[in-house]
């Protein structure tokens, strides 16, 4: 199912890499990567040996096409892998962050199952200026009743909720045995999504029905601007 990306991990060849030094060289070196990913992305994507699947950033070919393409984003890949080297390894199986841009590459694809899911985005406070900051402004009321939350407890917290409609694709694979495995559902609209599709292979497209969200545990927010609604933290 999803999953959370690997972390962020200094690379070995970085001289003192958890020292204040070592870690702001990692990050000058992380930038550098993700810009000559981004150039190597307006050069490369999209892919132009596989096909588009409908109208989304998902591109299926058969084994020796995926492969191929791959192979054109291998040195960016194992440079990515320095920094984040849990990636896509034993137990969790943990994806790069979407944040780097790199596509996604998925091997004996059966089946996708494209769907949009209403979510919401959530972050949490500890005090009301730092919500302002990250959220936008309330009115005068709702931010006398946020203040007063920290004032009657100094260690409580505040909640801010934003709602939106989450795009994402369930990946049915199959294994060596050639049976079907449990579905990975991945969020790719950032990354894009590379599949080598079996003989056979299927879309189902679900998209014009939103699956709905799960019950919200918060109810009658303090706070509404219209984005975020503000809770106190259960």
């Amino acid at each position: 199912m999803s999953r959370r990306s690997a972390p962020f991990v200094a690379p070995d060849y970085i001289d003192n890499p958890t020292s204040k030094e070592g870690k702001k060289h990692a990050k000058v070196l992380l930038s550098t990567l993700q810009d000559d990913i981004a150039q190597f992305r307006d050069e490369q994507f999209p892919p132009d040996i596989l096909r588009q699947v409908r109208d989304m950033p998902i591109y299926e070919g058969n084994l020796a096409e995926v492969q191929a393409y791959q192979q054109r984003w291998q040195p960016l890949l194992e440079r990515a892998m320095a920094f984040y080297p849990a990636a896509n390894l034993p137990p969790d199986y943990l994806p790069l962050p979407a944040s780097l841009e790199i596509p996604q590459f998925i091997y004996h694809v059966q089946r996708l199952h494209l769907t949009k899911t209403r979510a919401k985005e959530s972050k949490s406070f500890g005090s009301v200026g730092a919500l302002i900051d990250k959220c936008g402004d309330y009115s005068a009321e709702e931010t006398a009743r946020m203040s007063a939350v920290f004032d009657n407890d100094d260690e409580a917290r505040l909640v801010a909720h934003r709602e939106f409609i989450d795009l994402r694709a369930y990946v049915f694979c199959r294994d060596s045995k050639g049976e079907m495995m449990e579905p990975e559902r991945v969020r790719f609209y950032r990354t894009g999504l590379i599949v080598h599709a079996l003989p056979d292979f299927k879309v189902v497209d679900s998209r014009q029905t939103p699956r709905k969200r799960r019950n919200d545990a918060y109810n009658n927010p303090i706070a509404d601007n219209g984005v975020w609604k503000i809770y106190r933290k259960k």
